[in-house]
Formats: C-alpha cells, structure tokens, sequence
C-alpha cells in the first residue's frame, strides 16, 4: 500500500472512530436505561480487564496503566469496606487534585457509597457547612487540609465540628508521622496490606443510583450540595467524549478541581469511556499550561470560566501554538474572545456546553459554531420571558408563561419527566425552589436554571446572563456579563467583575466593577471606551481597583463581599472612582465626592 493509501486510510479510520463517538454519545443521551449497570466504574473494570497495560493516567512525572490504576481503585475499596462503609452512606472527601482523589472517589463508587465532593480551599464557616450538611459518614482529607478541620474540631461548644459519628481519616501524601494524634489518624490504604477487590456487574450500582454530591460554586452564598447520579458520569463520558471526538490515541488534560462537576463528572469519564490517556494537574497555572499540555502530549483540554481569559492575559510567545491540543471542552468562553483564543493558540474545535449540576437542561456546542452553548432542544427546554419589574417568569392572562422568539433573552427552562429527570440538591426544600409547575400546560413541571439566554434564527443559544447578576438601573436592566466584557476589551484592564450597588435617593441598582489594571490604564479612556460601546444607564457609575479578583474553585468571580462592601470608604482600602460625566472620566471618591453622592448632589 502506497503512502498515499496509508494516509487516507488512516483518515477514514479516524473518521469512522469519531462517528461513532458522536453516534454513542447521542444513543447515551437520549436513549438510557435507568434500571441498567453500565456504569463508569464497569466501563474501567472491563478495561482494565481487557487491555490491562494501557496508558491511562499520569500525574507529575508519575504513570498508572488502566490495569495498576484499577488495582489502587480495588485496594481501596477493600479498605473501605473494612472500614464498615455500607451501601448509601456518605464519605466527605476533602483531597486537591491528585491520584488518590480518584482511587479513592471509583472506589466509594464501586461499593454504591456516595462520595461528597468539598472543595479542599474551604475553611471557617463555609467548611462548616459543607461537611454538616452532607451528613458523612467519614470524612477523608488530605494532610493540607488537615489545619482547616482541626480549626472546626476544636471550636468550642455548638460551633465546633459534628464529629461524633464521623471517622475522620487522613490520606498522606509524604511521611507525617506527627499526624499520628486525635480525633485524626494517619491511614492510607496502599499500605494497608489487603488484597484487591474487584466486583461483579451485579454488585454495582445502577445509572439511577447516587454516586456523588457536587456543591454548587456558591458565588452568592453557601455552596449546596447537588445529587450526582451514575447516568450523569455515564452521559458526561459519552457525550462530552463524542463532542471532542475523542479516540484511544487522544490524551485529556485536566487541571480543574476534580470536587467539581467539570473534573469528576467530565473529564475523567471521558478518558475512561473513549479509552483516552487522562493528564492530570494538581490545579491551573496560566504561565505552566502550555508547557505541562507539550509534556503529556494532550489533545483535549477541559476549561471552565475564565481560564481561557488567564490564559489570552500572557504575552504572546512563539510556543503558542507549539502543543497538540486540537479541542477545548467546557463552558464560559466568552464570546468577546473566543475567535481570538482559537486563532492564537491554534484551536480547532470548541465544545462550549450549558449544564448545570443539579439540573436538566443541557446542550452542547457539537457543530462548533463561534459563541453559541449549543442547539436549543425543544422536547427538553424552553426559553420563557422574564419579567423584570416583578423579578418573575411573565405570565398572560391565562396565567401561563411565554415561549420567546428569535432574539429576545429568556429563562432557559430544563422540562421534568421521566426521560429527563431532575436530580436537584440534598435537601428538598432547596429541590422544590427550583421547580416551577403549571408553567405551559396545566400539570407540567420545569427546572428553572435562573440563566438568560436567547436563541438565534438557527435554533442556537447564547447565553446572556445569571439573573442574579442582573440590576436595574435608570428604569433598565443591565448584564453584568455585558458590562464586564465591554470593560475587559478597553486598553488597561486586565479583568473585569460587574454588579450593582445601591445609592441612597436613586432607584434600582447603580453599576461597579471591580477591575484589575495595568500601568496603561487611564481613567479616561476607560469613560471614553464604555460611553462608546455602551448606552449610558449600563456605564459602571463606581469602579474599585484591585490587584486581583477573587474566583471559586470554577473560576467564577464571586459578587457577595464585594456587593456588601459597595463603595464604602470605611471598609474598602482599594482605590474608588467616581463616574464625573461632566468632567468626562472617573475620578477619585473622596469623602467629600462620597457625602455628595449620598445626598443625591453628584449627578448619576
């Protein structure tokens, strides 16, 4: 066979891998036994018992084939199960990004005990709450995270930790033998001397079965833990695996937190279900991303809000394109760069989805069109129109809401029925919230995600924002995610977060970024850049500088404390300028410019 031959042979191979990628993760997401025990821990079970010496996950110069990888995930949970752990009893795992997090989270799976995902960066109140509300069973940290629970264990009274019916287990990383004290004892079961333990089909849990919580982000306050259930590891794998057209020679890059839905609901069955390599990083680094992508020879990159933004924010390199990644797979690429980010870096194919974790309405980016989340798909979705001034879904005369057209932003809608079922959080008061009923038809049942979007001609949808980032000001509504993208495009401004603050004798939500600058930033190009670009009652009355801003583990800008903070010089050390329209730039607030402010002098 010529060369020639060979190349279009290999093309056609590729090709066909890929369809039938696409067509598993289609048959995934629409058509599934809920009854059924084709789970992602059998798809790694059967793996490793087929092809044992794969190459399946490397970590920081270290290797697992599928097979030792499946071996750590048995030795674990033999341990586990020695440890008394049952059936649908909660372990609250506290680990950063590295293997034992995934022994540790496969093997819990394997024996149905639900795996409660907490961010290992928590401490104080929000730690709290985390670990009480999921009422574990055990709780699992890594040795970082040890000074956070032992603050919590030791507080006095009712504010200490309940731990009374939980084992508080430690997962080393080196020797720490002063760990060795109460209420904490230094376990790790790669040296527990037990054997392996592998499990049957029937053994395993069915896709209706829970196998995780995930917590929200909680950008407006406490995170809430939502209920992950083996279809959404079934349905990420295939699906996402599909939208990446991912094959055995491709290699997936994760340096998300795996406590979140992109990391252990995405990525990693996305390599298991494809049979891909998996590259994990213990978290992002902008100035490291590109280098650690070359060394693992990764093809897919999952991303989630702003990483691809960080990384647009360093200088321009001749390695920018020196990688093999081809495909980005997430969500919150902003339109405002997303051509830009593909040209610079080289980036075939994007596969932008919307999904929330406690949700059910989900789309994916599968035709890779520039800016859109994915086709809107009427038998599970819908789009009805918001009303603003009531803060509420708009409801006719007939008392039922409003399908929007072409163009004008809704609330994306996730429909509740037995093919589509919704999951929600923990607790079911915080469920019910989220369901709105009677809404098209009388009985009917939808999941109200709280997000604007609006489809297009083409029946595809693009987000426009979260309601509770929206204020209202001069009589209008305003996006923050509008604002912010205007902001983050002026010379100057590195990064951007928007939201409204109250000013005393106005209605309505006046607008305040907080910005991260560069030495080019000058006050007034910023006002001649949003009076431009943006209509006057969306130009940011306030500005806070700052040296950085404050993200979760998701790379969302958190609003709450700088919300609450506003503009008051008694609480913010940050420099604060003022909207001076006459003058044509912002400038200082002083006390002085402050007190005139509230006593509706300075005109907004």
């Amino acid at each position: 066979m010529s060369d020639t031959n060979k190349a279009l042979a290999a093309l056609v191979g590729q090709a066909l891998t890929r369809t039938r990628a696409i067509l598993k993760g289609a048959r995934t997401n629409f058509f599934w036994d809920p009854d059924s025990h084709q789970n992602i821990p059998l798809e790694l079970q059967r793996w490793a018992a087929e092809r044992p010496h794969d190459r399946f996950l490397s970590f920081e110069g270290r290797e697992w084939t599928i097979g030792s990888f499946d071996a750590e995930v048995n030795r674990h949970a033999r341990a586990w199960r020695e440890l008394g752990l049952a059936r649908g009893q909660v372990v609250a795992l506290l680990l950063d990004n590295r293997p034992a997090f995934l022994f540790h989270f496969y093997a819990l799976a394997k024996l149905g005990v639900v795996a409660s995902l907490i961010n290992p960066a928590l401490s104080g109140p929000a730690l709290h709450h985390a670990l009480t509300v999921c009422e574990p069973a055990a709780i699992l940290l890594g040795d970082a995270q040890l000074p956070a629970v032992r603050e919590l264990v030791d507080q006095p009274g009712d504010a200490a930790l309940p731990v009374v019916d939980a084992r508080v287990l430690v997962d080393v990383e080196g020797d720490r033998p002063e760990l060795d004290c109460a209420p904490f004892s230094a376990w790790n079961p790669r040296v527990s001397g037990v054997v392996p333990l592998a499990l049957g089909e029937a053994e395993l849990q069915q896709l209706h079965g829970v196998v995780a919580y995930i917590y929200t982000s909680g950008t407006t306050g406490l995170p809430k833990p939502a209920v992950v259930k083996h279809h959404r590891l079934r349905r990420g794998g295939d699906v996402f695996g599909g939208l990446a057209r991912l094959t055995t020679s491709d290699c997936v890059y994760c340096c998300l937190p795996l406590c979140h839905a992109s990391g252990t609901a995405i990525a990693v069955p996305m390599a298991i279900s494809a049979r891909a390599r998996l590259t994990l990083a213990r978290k992002f680094s902008a100035s490291r991303f590109w280098t650690e992508c070359r060394a693992a020879n990764a093809t897919v990159c999952i991303y989630i809000g702003e990483l691809c933004r960080y990384l647009c924010n360093t200088p321009p390199g001749p390695d920018d394109r020196a990688h093999s990644v081809r495909c980005f797979v997430g969500n919150g690429l902003r339109p405002d760069i997303w051509d830009g980010f593909c040209e610079r870096f080289g980036i075939e194919r994007v596969g932008e989805f919307y999904a929330a974790t406690e949700g059910n309405a989900e789309t994916a980016n599968f035709l890779n069109r520039s800016g859109t989340v994915g086709p809107m798909l009427p038998w599970k979705m819908a789009l009805a129109r918001w009303d603003g001034e009531r803060g509420q879904i708009w409801r006719g005369a007939d008392g039922f809401a409003v399908k929007v057209g072409a163009g004008e932003p809704g609330v994306l809608l996730g429909k509740i029925d037995a093919r589509n079922p919704y999951a929600g959080y923990t607790d079911q008061t915080a469920s019910q919230r989220k369901v709105l009923t009677d809404l098209f038809a009388p009985g009917d049942a939808w999941f109200d995600t709280g997000d604007l979007l609006s489809r297009d001609r083409m029946w595809h949808l693009h987000f426009v924002d979260r309601l509770g980032d929206t204020f209202r000001w001069k009589g209008e509504n305003v996006s923050t995610q509008e604002v912010a993208q205007v902001l983050d495009t002026c010379e100057g401004v590195l990064e951007a977060n928007v939201y409204g603050v109250q000013i005393p004798n106005s209605d309505g939500r006046a607008g305040m970024a907080a910005i991260v600058v560069t030495p080019e930033f000058s006050p007034e190009r910023l006002f001649a850049h949003v009076s431009a670009e943006l209509p006057a009652y969306a130009a940011p009355r306030l500005l806070r500088v700052v040296e950085c801003l404050s993200t979760t583990g998701t790379f969302k800008h958190t609003k709450v404390e700088l919300r609450d903070e506003g503009w008051d010089l008694d609480r913010v050390r940050d420099l604060l300028l003022l909207r001076d329209s006459a003058a044509q730039t912002y400038v200082e607030l002083t006390p002085e410019r402050a007190q005139a402010l509230r006593d509706g002098s300075w005109p907004v």
